[in-house]
């Protein structure tokens, strides 16, 4: 089985063994990964280039090659990490052996699971598979994946992925009691992206839980001028607002949304 960490700088594992792999390889074969785990030898070559050089299909099937004999070094076979496969009409594909452990699955997986949990109300397992999450995030996802149209739109992905179960986690936290926590955190996300319509609600929430009753409503009041008293993010502050100043809301336990 390969084992790869790729989220942060990229390591390929083979059993319990680190491969020495170059930049270029270590990009090739995470690209194969990112694209499905077969690409065709030019789809590579453009993914990795952009415009590739009359070299490029020597330099991949010399980088196939050299990653190929370091797993046969330390006792696999030359399959164990990517084979080659020449189709009809001279096409040649190259395609990764089978299933990878990588860390952006585990995260992946985790990010799903904590949201799954949290709408269930399994609040301890939401926020035990948020940090798990959170433990493998690196700021700069990717980072030897390149530059091309496929890194740069999972990348993307990532980065929502990583939003998504931020705000599992603050929503966990706030649901479990720990609203005082992530108080100043919510001040914080508020400022870098005040379009977002949940955290108002979160900040508002954190603060009336936090017996600031009028600092929540004007929490809610500003956002709602900020959309113009429309659509369905502004109906949700006017009603969170609405319940906050009659101290309907509630104090503690899970938010509903």
């Amino acid at each position: 089985m390969i084992r790869v960490n790729m989220l942060g700088p990229a390591e390929f594992w083979y059993q319990d063994q680190l491969l020495a792999l170059r930049p270029l390889e270590k990009q090739m074969h995470i690209v194969l990964w990112l694209a499905g785990g077969t690409l065709s030898q030019p789809a590579l070559a453009e993914e990795i280039w952009r415009v590739p050089s009359p070299g490029s299909a020597n330099t991949i099937r010399s980088c196939l090659s050299k990653s190929r004999k370091q797993v046969v070094a330390i006792g696999g076979t030359t399959a164990d990490l990517s084979r080659t496969i020449r189709l009809s009409g001279a096409r040649t594909h190259v395609q990764l052996r089978g299933s990878w452990d990588t860390d952006v699955d585990r995260f992946r997986s985790d990010v799903e699971q904590a949201r799954e949990a949290y709408a269930g109300h399994h609040l301890e397992k939401s926020r035990a598979l948020s940090a798990a999450a959170l433990d493998l995030w690196h700021d700069n996802p990717l980072p030897d994946a390149g530059d091309g149209p496929l890194a740069k739109r999972i990348r993307e992905d990532l980065y929502d992925s990583h939003w998504s179960v931020t705000l599992t986690r603050i929503k966990t936290t706030v649901s479990l009691g720990g609203h005082r926590e992530v108080t100043a955190e919510l001040r914080r996300l508020l400022k870098d992206r005040p379009s977002e319509g949940t955290i108002p609600m979160l900040l508002a929430t954190v603060l009336y839980r936090g017996d600031r009753i009028l600092e929540a409503a004007k929490v809610c009041e500003r956002a709602i001028s900020a959309r113009e008293g429309q659509g369905i993010e502004a109906r949700r502050l006017q009603e969170l607002q609405r319940a906050i100043l009659n101290e309907a809301a509630a104090l503690d336990g899970p938010l509903g949304w």
